[in-house]
């Protein structure tokens, strides 16, 4: 299949995976139907089917099956945190049941990726579920002022992730609390090792459904940029809901998702990434748990 074709397919896929089309539905009516997820699901199935059978592309139909199963573990995320058996467990008035719950559903929904992906790559370093190359020299950023085969990603990964991190702590304080610090900041303590956890566990699930989950069939079959750039928009768009949230909080998460997603394609591997994303959830459930709860 020729170069074009096979963006015009990837943009396709990555359109119907994303949030894009949950965000328009759920602006315009309130709500999706409980057949939505499954329904994306079975799309995709449909258009990887059609890709092998019709285009004959092994690559895209990889895509489509991996996307597939990242939207029904999601599908299967959301039906178990609606169950009431699932709530009384993890209650949403506080923090630790709340954001314990969420994570461990999302980590749980990883698995079946991490094995689909196994099983269409057949090695963890071609679905980069491998650590990576630390060693290996960033290739150059222009816009962020980062030289070409200057600095390795493992020094970058951690001075980026501090500035990230610093970054968003600056901007939380200046839109929240106006650089005030919050009255109960000595809640913060106890629950610092329970946040790390969360955050390194959450910041391995997204890396593994955003990154890899698109890295892995991409990579090698079409250019480092486009491949960049379709995990960077399934990454922005997912964060429609978030904090910022709206057109803003896309535009923001889409910039890290590319940083991201750079990090992964130049070292094969999960760690450079991880470490930076790792750095910022830290930060924001921090403030999560001092500001969103009392």
């Amino acid at each position: 299949m020729a170069t074009r074709t096979r963006l015009v397919w990837v943009a396709a896929l990555t359109l119907v995976a994303s949030l894009l089309a949950d965000v328009v539905l759920i602006e315009t009516t309130g709500s999706r139907p409980a057949w939505w997820l499954p329904g994306k699901a079975a799309l995709l199935l449909a258009l990887a089917a059609a890709a092998l059978v019709v285009a004959r592309d092994r690559v895209i139909a990889a895509y489509g099956l991996v996307l597939a199963v990242v939207i029904a573990a999601q599908a299967f995320e959301r039906q178990v945190s609606l169950a009431i058996w699932w709530q009384a467990r993890f209650p949403t008035d506080a923090f630790v049941t709340q954001f314990g719950g969420s994570i461990l559903l999302k980590v749980i929904a990883m698995v079946p990726v991490v094995v689909v992906l196994l099983l269409v790559m057949r090695s963890p370093r071609a679905a980069f579920l491998t650590p990576g190359d630390l060693r290996a020299k960033a290739e150059r950023i222009g816009w962020l002022g980062i030289p070409g085969e200057t600095i390795s990603w493992g020094r970058l990964a951690v001075i980026s992730g501090l500035l990230i991190a610093l970054g968003t702590l600056l901007l939380t304080l200046l839109t929240v609390t106006g650089f005030a610090l919050p009255p109960n900041l000595g809640r913060l303590p106890p629950l610092l090792p329970l946040i790390v956890l969360l955050a390194l566990a959450n910041s391995f699930a997204e890396g593994v459904v955003y990154r890899s989950a698109v890295l892995g069939p991409l990579a090698g079959a079409l250019p480092k940029g486009a491949v960049v750039l379709a995990s960077a928009a399934f990454f922005g768009v997912a964060h429609f809901y978030g904090a910022p949230s709206g057109v803003i909080g896309v535009a923001m998460s889409g910039v890290l998702g590319w940083f991201l997603a750079r990090a992964m394609f130049e070292t094969r591997g999960f760690l450079a990434p991880w470490i930076i994303h790792f750095l910022q959830d830290v930060v924001i459930f921090s403030t999560i748990a001092l500001l969103g709860w009392p």
